[in-house]
């Protein structure tokens, strides 16, 4: 689907096997070829996606001349390797997300192994904690083969298409999330830092690998967007979108009412998984519940890095406390 014209951008929209069913790619055409930026999953699914979309528009392998991803999470890089096999194209993505494509994806044992202990230091009960790293596993093979990356800085400039795009560090989503900004038309392709109707997961990971206070970071980011014109924001799912200082807004307002929620519920001590319970829906996968607890855990930590809550970690399972206003 032409999204822009002018600036030559087309949607892929690729399934997803989850509730967020889908995701946005964006190919850019240009003179001399053509750019894409996000891949989806490495399965089927998106292979078909991408034939069909290159066979539409009578694009050769070799019409590909650059693949860019916005953040490392699987349904923007895991197919970026298949990719770069079919079309020899070079990978780019933030430096931070190549460091977790490299720790994470390459080294599956590591990441079952800190997440689980994350879970279990944070409440979540043994059977809880076998499901929900059973379906981290199951991400794993949607991350092969693996690509050889780029690595793209904070500021560079890109052509993506025939057009020059800012790269804009965003981290909270990921560490490492990267946006690309078109002055000249106004244009942010947003990943999953902007999102038109639900709001982006903002997640702790485990340390010392991750940044320890990441929704701070993302209230930092979404505020940063502001100092970049913007007329039109093409994200990673849902619709493209015109106001963005609203959106802005709106993000802004849910989290502090969230940290507002998140503070009441912890009472007078709680784990994480207790929080989560308490503020998110029951009707949650085990793929659900993972993104659940540590943006809880994001939520928590940020309060407590403020005074707002006390931590108590002597029993081998964190527990916080309100700080009374």
């Amino acid at each position: 689907m032409l999204m822009h014209e002018y600036l030559g951008i087309y949607q892929i929209r690729l399934p997803l096997p989850f509730r967020l069913n889908h995701v946005n790619c964006y190919a850019f055409r240009g003179k001399d070829g053509w750019s894409l930026v996000d891949t989806g999953l490495s399965n089927e699914s998106a292979y078909e996606g991408w034939r069909q979309f290159f066979q539409k528009h009578s694009l050769k392998p070799s019409d590909i001349k650059g693949i860019y991803i916005t953040h490392f999470h699987p349904d923007h890089y895991g197919c970026s390797g298949w990719l770069q096999k079919l079309t020899a194209a070079p990978v780019f993505i933030g430096a931070i997300e190549a460091n977790r494509v490299s720790r994470y994806w390459k080294n599956g044992d590591y990441i079952l192994g800190t997440m689980g202990s994350l879970f279990r230091t944070n409440g979540m009960p043994a059977d809880v904690v076998q499901e929900a790293i059973a379906s981290l596993g199951r991400m794993i093979p949607y991350t092969q083969p693996p690509a050889n990356l780029t690595a793209l800085q904070d500021r560079e400039t890109v052509i993506l298409g025939d057009h020059e795009y800012q790269v804009i560090l965003t981290p909270g989503h990921s560490d490492g999330h990267i946006c690309f900004h078109n002055a000249e038309r106004g244009l942010l392709i947003s990943g999953d830092h902007l999102l038109p109707e639900i709001t982006s997961n903002v997640s702790r990971w485990p340390q010392p690998d991750a940044d320890p206070d990441p929704l701070d970071n993302f209230l930092y980011s979404i505020n940063n967007i502001r100092r970049f014109p913007c007329e039109l924001a093409l994200p990673a799912h849902g619709k493209p979108f015109q106001n963005v200082e609203e959106r802005i807004r709106q993000l802004e307002i849910h989290h502090r009412e969230r940290l507002e929620l998140m503070w009441y519920h912890t009472g007078s001590g709680s784990t994480a998984y207790q929080v989560c319970q308490r503020v998110f829906s029951q009707d949650l996968s085990f793929h659900e519940i993972r993104f659940a607890l540590t943006e809880t855990l994001a939520h928590l930590v940020y309060l407590y890095y403020r005074g707002k809550l006390k931590l108590d970690s002597s029993g081998g399972v964190d527990i916080y406390y309100q700080v009374k206003k």
